[in-house]
């Protein structure tokens, strides 16, 4: 499942990365991406799925992150153009 919306969020610490993560694939069909480190301690969350899953697994992971550390920035990009869907999507 690749789907036509891309999300983002970008936290500070790996644990609240992975607490990010699983929100958002319990809270709706979307797909993880991976976990990227992008530096001075901070890590990118990406998932993919159709835009109304995604913006609500955006939701969600944003909230659980937030419990635990600070969440730097999340974006939902829809329909990303392909140039984009090369760099994160393998």
């Amino acid at each position: 499942m690749r789907g036509d919306a891309l999300g983002l969020i970008e936290v500070v610490g790996l644990a609240a990365a992975c607490e990010a993560a699983d929100a958002a694939v319990k809270t709706a069909n979307v797909e993880l991406l991976g976990l990227e480190p992008s530096g001075q301690g901070m890590v990118t969350v990406k998932i993919a799925g159709n835009v109304g899953a995604v913006t609500a697994a955006v939701e969600a992971a944003c909230a659980a992150a937030g419990r635990l550390s600070r969440v730097y920035a999340s974006r939902v990009i829809a329909r990303p153009d392909s140039a984009v869907t090369q760099e994160f999507l393998p």
